[in-house]
C-alpha cells in the first residue's frame, strides 16, 4: 500500500493522461452541453395520452381492498434438504430435484462430448470415472 505522501501530483497525472487539465471555460461549456442534451431529451418525451394509447401507462384504482387473513406457517417445505447421499445417487426418492440431478449426472458422465483439453481440467473427469456431481 502506497503512502499518501508518495501519490503522484496533479501535474504527473496530467502528463500520464490520467487527469485531464481543465479550466473554468471548459467546465462551463461541458455543463452547457449536458444541459442542452437533457433538455432535448425531456422535450422529446411522449405525452401521457401517447403512453396510454401504447398501453405503457396504466391507471391504477384509487381504492385498495384489504381483508383479514388467518395466520399460517409461511416457511416452504424443502425436501431436497432431507436427501441422503444414496438418494442423491439413485434418484429413487420421489423428489423431482433428485431425479433431475441423477439424469443430469448420467448425461454428463456418459453422453456429453467434452474435448480432451477441457476434460483434463474439469470436474467431468471425476464424473466419468464414477464420482457424481452434487
Amino acid at each position: 500500500m502506497a503512502r499518501l505522501s508518495q501519490r503522484p501530483t496533479a501535474e504527473e497525472l496530467e502528463q500520464r493522461n490520467i487527469l485531464k487539465p481543465r479550466n473554468e471555460l471548459e467546465e462551463m461549456e461541458e455543463k452547457r452541453e449536458i444541459k442542452r442534451r437533457l433538455t432535448r431529451k425531456l422535450s422529446q418525451r411522449p405525452t401521457v395520452e401517447e403512453l396510454r394509447q401504447a398501453k405503457i401507462l396504466i391507471q391504477f384504482s384509487d381504492y385498495v381492498e384489504v381483508s383479514d387473513a388467518q395466520d399460517y406457517d409461511r416457511r416452504a417445505d424443502k425436501p431436497w434438504t432431507r436427501l441422503t447421499a444414496a438418494d442423491k445417487a439413485s434418484g429413487t426418492r420421489t423428489s423431482p430435484r433428485a431425479a433431475i440431478r441423477k439424469e443430469l449426472n448420467d448425461f454428463k458422465s456418459h453422453e456429453m462430448e467434452v474435448s480432451q483439453t477441457i476434460e483434463d481440467h474439469h470436474c467431468l473427469e471425476r464424473c466419468r470415472t464414477g464420482a457424481l456431481l452434487h
